[in-house]
């Protein structure tokens, strides 16, 4: 059994707590990013690991835009864009 708070808050409630924890994904994100960049030689992640997650922010964006859920639809086309920036610099390195 769930608990009643899970079905008494408002959808807007959702939204917002959506983009509050998508943005804070997106930032963790952003300092593996930052750290690849800055780091000399070989990249420390595999490129099955980047790709993974490609797939796993393009099917939620696909999800939030199937249902309309703005909350997904932003977070996740953020955390691909910065996805795709990583398998980009795993790749050349």
């Amino acid at each position: 059994m769930a608990a009643k708070w899970l079905y008494s808050a408002s959808d807007r409630y959702w939204d917002i707590a959506g983009m509050a924890f998508g943005a804070l994904g997106c930032l963790a994100l952003l300092g593996q990013l930052v750290s690849e960049l800055q780091r000399q030689g070989a990249s420390s992640l595999s490129l099955g690991f980047v790709l993974g997650f490609v797939a796993v922010y393009g099917f939620w964006l696909a999800y939030g835009l199937r249902f309309a859920r703005p909350a997904i639809i932003f977070t996740n086309a953020v955390a691909l864009c910065l996805q795709l920036a990583l398998f980009g610099i795993v790749l050349w390195r």
